[in-house]
């Protein structure tokens, strides 16, 4: 069964993967759930979703919302916001990643980058399984770059044994630890 919104002028479905929260069988861990960080018992975490003018590429819309463990979230627009944008998604521990193209908006729009690495600018993604595609882990304090910064930054909490809803928790489980690093393959 869909979603249904109610008194939305527009929204965006996307669908996008996180590669550390990736579990398999396009599902993800449900860190915000699992941490009491959200009453929504599916949810995943949250992203920053951005609308950029095509042309100009100043931002439009900017929202936070959350993506479900099915890798599904709904960004609401208000009804003056048409014609091509580009969308941007932003985690708080993944690299930043764009539409390949500008997307059209109507009443009801979708943006699936999941389905292949070309839905991101520069297939700026890794393939999860076959035929599945993530954001990249690992961007811990959102430089742009996975480097030996993120690293000080998770070594720095793993070492102190750090626990809860932090960056440095590259696959979600609360726990800061050799498995993070891992996941951030």
């Amino acid at each position: 069964m869909g979603t249904i919104l109610l008194g939305v002028s527009k929204a965006l479905e996307i669908n996008c993967f996180l590669q550390g929260y990736y579990l398999g069988n396009q599902l993800q861990t449900a860190a915000l759930a699992n941490q009491g960080e959200s009453s929504t018992p599916n949810g995943s975490d949250t992203l920053t979703v951005s609308l950029h003018d095509a042309n100009t590429l100043n931002l439009v819309h900017s929202s936070r919302i959350i993506l479900n463990q099915n890798g599904v979230s709904f960004f609401t627009l208000p009804a003056t916001i048409s014609g091509p944008h580009y969308l941007r998604i932003q985690h708080r521990n993944h690299i930043e990643t764009w539409s390949a193209q500008p997307i059209s908006i109507g009443s009801l729009s979708h943006y699936g980058f999941q389905s292949s690495a070309s839905q991101a600018y520069g297939s700026n993604q890794v393939e999860v399984e076959p035929g599945v595609y993530a954001l990249f882990s690992g961007d811990i304090n959102q430089d742009g770059v996975v480097d030996g910064l993120d690293y000080n930054d998770w070594e720095l909490d793993n070492n102190n044994f750090t626990a809860g809803y932090f960056s440095t928790d590259l696959n979600g489980d609360g726990i800061v630890d050799g498995l993070d690093f891992y996941s951030g393959k």
